[in-house]
């Protein structure tokens, strides 16, 4: 019976590519406050592992959306508008963590994407198109850097919303 796991086991992860397998190891443990789910990991690149031949459910876009660049303060309630090279629009909404994501039977995108965020007050569209993937933290890891745009965040201003995580969010997609 062991044997059977064991050899499962070993054929799981065998299957995951060892650079993405590095990757995800990189990404360090867990939050232990957090428990692994709609909430986790924010900011991080979700579809490392969800996407297909990852380790969790797979996502055809996700991202994480902060208040401001430097606050870290999650953006709940954030409509992120997709539109696709095929003309194809998809609207998803940031859960109380600040993140999003996007099911395949919900919406496959014919890249390149091009994406806004809205809120009642605010606006911000995406200079540039999404060309590689749908995982924003392919271009926007926390900090600003030479491969970073630094975090989605929709103002420069610092009390630019009033979202805050608190200990009633259950990360629900809407």
């Amino acid at each position: 019976m062991w044997l059977a796991a064991a050899l499962l086991v070993g054929t799981w992860t065998g299957c995951l590519d060892p650079l993405r397998r590095e990757q995800i190891d990189a990404l360090g443990p867990e939050e232990a406050s957090t428990p692994v789910g709609a909430l986790h990991r924010a900011g991080q690149p979700c579809l490392l592992c969800h996407s297909e031949g990852g380790t969790s459910t797979p996502f055809t876009v996700a991202g994480t959306i902060y208040e401001t660049p430097s606050a870290r303060s999650p953006a709940a309630g954030v409509a992120v508008e997709l539109r696709d090279s095929a003309r194809r629009s998809y609207v998803a909404y940031s859960n109380c963590a600040g993140n999003f994501f996007v099911s395949p039977a919900e919406f496959q995108p014919v890249m390149p994407l091009w994406v806004s965020i809205r809120t009642r007050e605010l606006a911000v569209v995406m200079e540039s198109p999404m060309n590689k993937d749908g995982d924003c933290a392919t271009c926007h890891a926390p900090s600003i850097s030479s491969q970073s745009a630094g975090p989605v965040f929709l103002s420069a201003i610092s009390d630019a919303g009033s979202s805050m995580m608190n200990s009633q969010c259950q990360g629900q997609k809407r």
